[in-house]
């Protein structure tokens, strides 16, 4: 018997596997944000989104780190009691994802200022998001907001 140590595999195989693994993890996390909207199980944002995390929509940028991301989703939420995401598409690379995940929702309450019209709408929404040390530290969203605004039969805030 040898005591010869065995090398440590370095090749393109080794490095897709764990290239694999963390899209895999990376999109786990992305579910558990959408699950954690959908069961309004708002403590979950505690471990998954980075103290410093930044949404940007259009030219804002809007901290989302967990206490901001839970009034955000408390917000949404109190507004559309019955508010849905629907996870149709995960796509990870690297250390994004992107993510296809319409929302639907009953318009029951103010939200950004705008009265309650008892509308339901279904809005198509497409979310980036790069993660880093297993947190969302920053998301990039695209959603309908005109198609949304209309269904609700109103004008947008100002």
């Amino acid at each position: 018997m040898s005591d010869t140590a065995v090398p440590t595999p370095t090749g393109p195989e080794v490095h897709e596997k764990d290239h694999n693994k963390d899209n895999k993890d990376n999109k786990e996390i992305v579910k558990a944000f959408v699950e954690a909207w959908n069961t309004r199980d708002f403590d979950r944002f505690d471990r998954l989104m980075d103290a410093d995390a930044v949404l940007r929509v259009g030219a804002a940028a809007v901290p989302c780190g967990p206490a901001s991301t839970r009034a955000i989703a408390r917000e949404w939420t109190t507004a559309f009691p019955d508010w849905h995401f629907d996870l149709l598409i995960l796509i990870a690379e690297g250390d994004r994802v992107f993510a296809h995940m319409p929302y639907s929702g009953t318009h029951r309450a103010p939200v950004l200022g705008v009265a309650p019209t008892g509308r339901s709408c279904t809005v198509d929404e497409m979310v980036v998001f790069r993660l880093a040390h297993g947190r969302i530290a920053e998301a990039w969203e695209v959603y309908d907001e005109a198609g949304m605004w209309r269904q609700l039969g109103s004008a947008p805030p100002a």
